[in-house]
C-alpha cells in the first residue's frame, strides 16, 4: 500500500528493535508496524520521529507493516526549540485522540500541514495553536457562535460565556457564570475564522493570551473532556 503523506503522530516501542507508529493520513488514522527502526543502520530509523511528515509504503496485511519510505518535512526549526516542539505534541496528541474516522480527513490534513508550515517558518507558534485549537472544535462538531445571544438572538450587550459555547447577553447570564467581555471575544472570534493564507496574525499581549488559553482550556473540558500531556509542559514553561 502507498501511502503519498502521513504525519508520524506517536510511536512506541515494539519488542525489541521495532516500533508501533501511530500516523494521520488523508484517508484517517493508521497503525503500521516498523520492524528493526531502533536498530541504528535501519535505512527507515528517521521515518519513525514524531512529527515528521512521511511518504511510506507498507503490506497489505491488517496491520500493515512498514516497507520503505522517504522524509518528506522534518519541521527542522520546530523541533529545535522545546516551545514550539512542545506545542507541535499538543496539537499531534489532539488530532491523535479527538478527529474520529468519520470526518473529513483530507480538509484536516491539509490544515495540519499549513499550521505546521507556519510554526516553522517563524510564525507566533501560540497564537497559531489557537486558531487550530478554536478551528477543530467546529470541525468536531463544537461550533462556537459568535453572531447573536444563543438565548434570544439579541445582537447586543453580549458577552462571550464558555457553557453556552459562544455571545449570550448578560440579560441571560447566569449571576455565577464566567464571561468575558468584547475585548477578548474579538480575539477569539477573529482567530476562530481566520484563513491562515491571506491574514495576518493579531498582536496579542501576555495577560491576553493567559485568558485565550484558559478559556481555550474550558471550552475543552466543557465539550470533549480530553487534556494533552503536552499541555502539562506548557503550563511548566508558560507559568499559565
Amino acid at each position: 500500500m502507498e501511502i503519498n503523506k502521513a504525519f508520524v503522530l506517536n510511536s512506541i516501542d515494539y519488542k525489541e528493535s521495532s516500533k508501533i507508529l501511530y500516523l494521520y493520513t488523508e484517508k484517517g488514522h493508521l497503525s503500521v508496524i516498523a520492524h528493526g527502526v531502533k536498530k541504528m543502520n535501519s535505512i527507515n530509523r528517521f521515518l519513525s520521529q514524531n512529527g515528521t511528515l512521511v511518504k511510506l509504503s507498507t503490506t497489505n496485511s491488517k496491520f500493515p507493516s512498514l516497507k520503505e519510505g522517504e522524509i518528506i518535512d522534518e519541521y527542522e526549526n520546530i523541533k529545535k526549540n522545546v516551545d514550539t516542539y512542545t506545542y507541535m505534541n499538543h496539537i499531534m496528541e489532539l488530532v491523535r485522540n479527538v478527529i474520529s474516522e468519520d470526518l473529513n480527513h483530507v480538509k484536516m490534513f491539509g490544515f495540519l500541514e499549513k499550521i505546521f508550515r507556519k510554526i516553522n517558518s517563524g510564525d507566533d507558534y501560540e497564537v497559531v495553536t489557537f486558531s487550530f485549537e478554536l478551528k477543530l472544535l467546529h470541525f468536531i462538531g463544537y461550533g462556537l457562535n459568535f453572531k447573536e445571544c444563543n438565548i434570544c438572538g439579541n445582537s447586543n450587550d453580549l458577552v462571550f460565556n464558555v457553557s453556552n459555547g459562544g455571545l449570550i447577553c448578560k440579560e441571560h447570564l447566569n449571576y455565577n457564570d464566567l464571561s468575558y467581555d468584547v475585548d477578548i471575544y474579538n480575539y477569539l472570534k477573529f482567530l476562530y475564522y481566520i484563513d491562515l493564507d491571506k491574514h495576518d496574525l493579531p498582536e496579542i499581549t501576555n495577560p491576553e493570551r493567559v485568558i485565550i488559553r484558559n478559556i481555550i482550556d474550558m471550552l475543552f473540558d466543557e465539550f470533549v473532556s480530553f487534556k494533552t500531556k503536552s499541555r502539562k509542559i506548557i503550563k511548566q514553561i508558560k507559568k499559565y
